[in-house]
């Protein structure tokens, strides 16, 4: 049976964008038009409305951070995505969020998400770009990751530990959690070769100066 397109039908992740506007008020805002562009270097698109006040702060200062919440921030999740901040000017108040700073940018963060990756938008896709003959009701920014902390708490030996994160899904307006792992990638190929490549794929590289320092509440 044929149904109209809808980009909801695709599950996708949960994140907090904090921004900072021209005169330094910072703004957190729920997003979930969000995936990976380009593994190396760390390129990813969010798709944000242009009226909303992250979209403007990016396009002035031409930065942004993107925080992964976990389940324990739901309600936060929902208040910062929710309501504008030309509305609700103490939404960051009202949802309990904690703000605190990149060592290296100063960009604001999320202190408790487990993971927040500073970004650099490096293009901005709307209707010309995007050779539409209508208006978007999204603008794809771009952006490329330049600093990445992660709690202390969610590190293996030499990876991070993502699959055990309770991480929020988003599907079709509704908050889920993400399922039972089923197996990891290449479960098909030679044992061998796969431990050899998942090895390669998840290794951290020795960034450790890159992570929560110890006493934060994310990690």
């Amino acid at each position: 049976m044929s149904v109209p397109p809808n980009a909801f039908y695709i599950p996708s992740p949960v994140v907090l964008l904090s921004t900072v506007s021209e005169s330094g008020e910072v703004d957190v805002s729920a997003m979930s038009a969000v995936g990976v562009v380009c593994l190396d270097p760390a390129v990813i698109a969010v798709g944000i409305k242009p009226r909303r006040q992250t979209y403007k702060n990016i396009r002035r200062t031409g930065s942004f951070v993107v925080n992964l919440p976990l389940e324990t921030d739901l309600w936060a999740t929902d208040v910062t995505g929710t309501r504008p901040l030309r509305r609700s000017p103490g939404k960051i108040q009202e949802s309990g969020l904690s703000i605190c700073r990149m060592p290296e940018t100063g960009l604001p963060y999320v202190d408790s998400c487990p993971i927040v990756m500073a970004c650099e938008a490096v293009g901005n896709l709307g209707r010309r770009e995007l050779n539409l003959n209508v208006t978007p009701s999204h603008q794809v920014v771009l952006g490329r990751i330049t600093e990445c902390l992660v709690g202390r708490e969610w590190l293996g030996e030499d990876e991070v530990r993502l699959e055990d994160m309770p991480i929020l899904v988003y599907l079709n307006r509704i908050y889920a959690r993400r399922g039972s792992i089923l197996q990891e990638q290449r479960f098909t190929d030679d044992p061998g070769k796969r431990a050899e490549k998942m090895r390669a794929y998840r290794s951290l590289g020795g960034t450790a100066s890159e992570f929560h320092s110890e006493g934060s509440d994310g990690g």
